[in-house]
């Protein structure tokens, strides 16, 4: 019998997946927290806050990928697909946890929308 290859690192699936993961939590809430003050210092509107909270599930899938295709050097974007869907369960999980587990189909369809386009293209441009 041979040895199994160990995998150390970043070198497996695991390690970039958490690194993956925490470019995307920095830039979701560097982007909360700039909206949170554009909102406050602009007294902007709740149809404007609900356009910027896609836009940053974007941003932050976008990042999750980007990482996630610069560990991995083959299938860029089916790898950031996979980032992306793990933020994504992250996401539907902690919404499920605050919710009390009701949630709306569309703004969930529209978030995975999001987080699926924006990681894959994170991934394909890295």
């Amino acid at each position: 019998m041979g040895k199994q290859p160990v995998v150390h690192g970043t070198k497996g699936a695991i390690g970039p997946a958490f690194l993956s993961i925490a470019a995307a939590a920095v830039t979701a809430a560097a982007l909360i927290f700039l909206a949170a003050f554009l909102m406050d210092h602009f007294s902007l509107g709740e149809d404007i806050l609900k356009k910027a909270v896609y836009a940053i599930h974007f941003a932050a899938a976008f990042a999750c990928g980007f990482v996630m295709g610069k560990q991995k050097k083959e299938k860029k974007f089916l790898w950031g697909l996979a980032a992306g869907g793990v933020w994504f369960a992250l996401i539907l999980g902690c919404s499920l946890i605050f919710n009390n587990g009701s949630l709306k189909a569309d703004a969930l369809l529209a978030v995975l929308a999001a987080c699926a386009g924006g990681s894959m293209l994170g991934g394909m441009l890295s």
